[in-house]
């Protein structure tokens, strides 16, 4: 069976999908493991561009199977270990979801699940990118802590690219939500200090991802970060590299997080720019009409505000098309 460092580079066709409960009875081991394997891989190729209520539905009864397999087929050794992997990496997407769906507790519990199993499993790297979901979760009430669990995240995920995550991501974002400039600067510089030491292999396509971490997805959070703690200035060539890899990617949800970004950012400049902003939200919007999610409801509303205090005028008609997404 593959190991966890493999999950990412299998062929998926479209359609795979894993048999229903009352049938894997009649599915040898090792073809229900690659079913289920496939089914999580076509999940994540298609996390940018899916519903991601349709992934949470598809990704229920694959959590379900990978939990229950290795006990009702009372597997052990390294069959076990490899169903623990590619359980933890299901409920791992799963939390990654919820969250983006904007329910909070269900990624936290379903993040504490998976770097729980991940750990038990010796997959340290898919533990750490658990576990900071947790952070990215706690950092909105309490920064303070969700820094101290990125750093033990980060110790966990060692120097894989969960790591260079955890480091531009949670810790540089969780710096930025208490003014704490030379923090994010600092966590900035490491993270792609990290990077660069990765693999090209390692650093995968933009988007969700669970082994993998790009460059443009590391430039759109370390810009996020030193725009939230007021430097502008700083973000734009982050976002300018993030931009022009998304660009022909056709991930959805990527492209559309640049957007919001750049809006942000451009509000942001001492001279803030709202027929700018508004027409980067707008075309988010428009982007996220067959993939609407809590996160971009969210990102409306604060980019809203943010444009009522910097320029006077809100961006109402854009609020309002969104907020029966949250």
């Amino acid at each position: 069976m593959p190991d966890a460092a493999d999950r990412c580079g299998l062929f998926v066709p479209r359609g795979a999908e894993v048999p229903a409960m009352n049938d894997q009875a009649l599915v040898s081991t090792g073809d229900l493991y690659e079913s289920c394997t496939r089914t999580l891989e076509r999940t994540l190729e298609e996390y940018e561009t899916s519903d991601l209520a349709d992934i949470t539905t598809l990704l229920t009864p694959l959590e379900q199977t990978t939990r229950m397999v290795p006990r009702a087929r009372r597997l052990r050794g390294s069959a076990a270990l490899d169903w623990m992997r590619l359980h933890a990496a299901v409920t791992a997407t799963m939390a990654g979801a919820a969250y983006d769906r904007g329910r909070h507790s269900d990624a936290v519990s379903l993040a504490d699940r998976a770097a729980t199993v991940a750990r038990a499993a010796g997959d340290s790297a898919l533990a750490g990118r658990s576990l900071a979901v947790r952070a990215r979760v706690v950092r909105q009430h309490s920064p303070a802590v969700a820094l101290q669990l990125a750093g033990a995240a980060g110790r966990i995920a060692g120097t894989s690219p969960a790591r260079a995550m955890i480091t531009g991501k949670v810790t540089a974002g969780s710096y930025a939500a208490v003014g704490d400039v030379t923090g994010v600067r600092n966590a900035v510089t490491r993270a792609w200090k990290i990077m660069e030491k990765l693999d090209a292999s390692t650093q995968g396509r933009p988007g969700f991802a669970l082994d993998t971490y790009s460059p443009a997805d590391l430039a759109l959070a370390c810009a996020e970060a030193l725009t939230t703690v007021g430097v502008p200035e700083e973000a734009t060539p982050h976002l300018e590299r993030a931009a022009a890899l998304i660009a022909d990617s056709g991930q959805t949800g990527m492209i559309v997080a640049v957007h919001m970004a750049r809006a942000r950012t451009v509000l942001a400049r001492d001279r803030p720019n709202l027929d700018e902003a508004e027409n980067h939200v707008a075309h988010a919007v428009t982007l996220s009409a067959q993939r609407p999610a809590e996160w971009v409801a969210r990102l409306v509303r604060d980019i809203s505000a943010l444009a009522g205090r910097r320029t006077g005028h809100h961006m109402d008609d854009l609020v309002a098309a969104t907020s029966a997404w949250s």
